[in-house]
């Protein structure tokens, strides 16, 4: 008699991410859980609003010139994702990357919906009390909206 080879708990873990701090330590975790369950996958999620013609122009007049022609509104989603599909293939993770042009809270529960997720990941910035009232925290609205499990790492 064959033995069927374990199911993952979590077969299915998204990850939001923004390049911070934070986002990475969330990632880490993310990429950590996939190797510990055997056939998991990772659905990287970065949130963004593209930067507008005048944030891009101000930002652009401050790099060298050689740099300035790779500058564009989608900078930052694509150097953060570039940064994690590194990561996720030095560690031999399957993973897919979503760039989303939403709120980050949005974002992840679109993703988390449309791939049947078993897990979501995120980072917490710490915001205090205040800055939770505020401006309300992405691991909170998550923790009231999410599907499924979460993991906040701090």
């Amino acid at each position: 008699m064959t033995s069927k080879p374990p199911q993952a708990l979590f077969g299915t873990i998204v990850v939001g991410t923004d390049g911070s701090r934070h986002g990475d330590k969330a990632l880490a975790a993310a990429v950590e859980l996939a190797q510990a369950n055997p056939g998991a996958k990772v659905h990287v999620v970065m949130a963004f609003h593209p930067l507008s013609t005048r944030e891009l122009a101000q930002i652009t007049a401050q790099l060298p010139a050689e740099f300035q022609s790779v500058m564009h509104s989608r900078y930052p989603a694509e150097s953060t994702l570039r940064d994690a599909r590194r990561l996720t293939e030095a560690r031999g993770v399957d993973a897919s990357f979503h760039e989303v042009d939403d709120d980050p809270t949005d974002a992840i529960l679109r993703v988390v919906a449309d791939v049947d997720a078993d897990l979501v990941v995120v980072g917490t910035r710490g915001l205090g009390p205040a800055g939770r009232v505020m401006q309300g925290s992405v691991s909170t609205k998550l923790l009231h909206n999410t599907p499924c499990s979460l993991l906040v790492v701090v």
